[in-house]
């Protein structure tokens, strides 16, 4: 009409510089075990402190067990390998400028291990095992270090509060690195 010659922009809620995305990376050890995660991950900056998002992870756990070999008598070493996949959701809060707390439900697609067997040439174990899918929640918290409104580096440790039995990746502490990144800055 030509009391308004020009479109007006409509007004999002969204505002797609609060969006971060980047990788993430985790580790934990034990005596004679160790796991560790990668994880990208997307979120939303609902405030500058408060934000939500969602990984796909690959978790990867393998540990070393005695036994003895059933042809030769002798002492052996076993290696239970359990790759697992991951999708969760998660909450951070930023704590002041450097601290950062974190509270993430996953789910986990893991490799359970039905019952073992012997080669009888060899010895050696043989292992029949499926998928399962387990639970698991993450609390913990740890450093953070901005550099922008919203993006952000983060050092945490997490614990898993389910322990499950078959989520042995988690069943020491979780120590995580990443990156988050608004890859759309107002100019």
């Amino acid at each position: 009409s030509a009391l308004y010659p020009y479109k007006q922009k409509k007004n999002s809620k969204i505002d797609r510089t609060r969006f971060l995305v980047g990788p993430g990376l985790g580790f934990g050890a034990a005596y004679r075990a160790f796991s560790f995660n990668i994880a990208p991950s997307l979120a939303y900056c609902f405030t500058d402190r408060f934000y939500a998002g969602a990984t796909i992870g690959f978790n990867y756990f393998q540990s070393a067990e005695d036994y003895t070999n059933v042809v030769t008598g002798q002492p052996d070493v076993y290696r239970v390998k359990l790759p697992a996949y991951s999708l969760s959701v998660y909450a951070r809060y930023l704590l002041g400028n450097f601290l950062i707390l974190n509270v993430e439900p996953e789910i986990n697609n893991t490799k359970f291990i039905n019952d073992y067997s012997y080669n009888l040439n060899t010895g050696k174990i043989i292992e029949h095992s499926t998928r399962l899918f387990v639970p698991s929640f993450l609390v913990g918290g740890g450093y953070t270090q901005r550099f922008g409104r919203y993006s952000h580096s983060y050092l945490m440790v997490c614990y898993d509060l389910i322990q499950n039995p078959n989520a042995r990746y988690y069943q020491t502490l979780d120590f995580r690195a990443g990156i988050l990144l608004s890859l759309w800055n107002k100019r």
